[in-house]
């Protein structure tokens, strides 16, 4: 199987020197630890993990790396500027390479993207993940994130 989990950064601050600065709030760390326990718990365990260089989704990969036991990677592709389409060709880029990535990104591509393999939309919270098995990526399948 082929395993795409795409996680929204977790809530930041509203105010920050410049966007890009934007930390993670008390409760947007919170959320994304108990996106990656329910990951853990659900047998999730992906070989990359990579994020957007903006300090909010580099906090959120950070928080869950260290529950997954995977050190996060900065990538410029997913600083929010990618088209959904393209966020999801870079996301197919690299399931060539491994079995199980993990992208942290933002909105409103990672929503978006997570409506174009369910085919509907579903808004992403901040700090949440959505799990697709992308073996056929003609016919991705959304998978459950409890009892895998």
């Amino acid at each position: 199987m082929k395993i795409l989990i795409l996680m929204r950064h977790g809530q930041a601050e509203p105010y920050a020197e410049t966007d890009a600065q934007r930390a993670l709030t008390p409760a947007g760390r919170d959320k994304a630890a108990a996106t990656a326990r329910t990951l853990q718990k659900a047998g999730y365990k992906p070989s990359v993990l990579l994020c957007s260089p903006l300090l909010r989704a580099r906090q959120t990969a950070q928080t869950a790396g260290d529950i997954l036991g995977i050190v996060p990677q900065a990538a410029e592709e997913l600083d929010g500027r990618l088209s959904a389409k393209g966020l999801i060709d870079f996301a197919m880029q690299q399931l060539q390479k491994t079995d199980c990535v993990m992208l942290v990104g933002h909105n409103p591509n990672c929503s978006i993207a997570a409506g174009i393999l369910r085919e509907e939309y579903t808004p992403f919270e901040a700090g949440t993940a959505a799990v697709f098995d992308m073996t056929d990526p003609q016919a991705p399948k959304f998978l459950p994130t409890e009892n895998k």
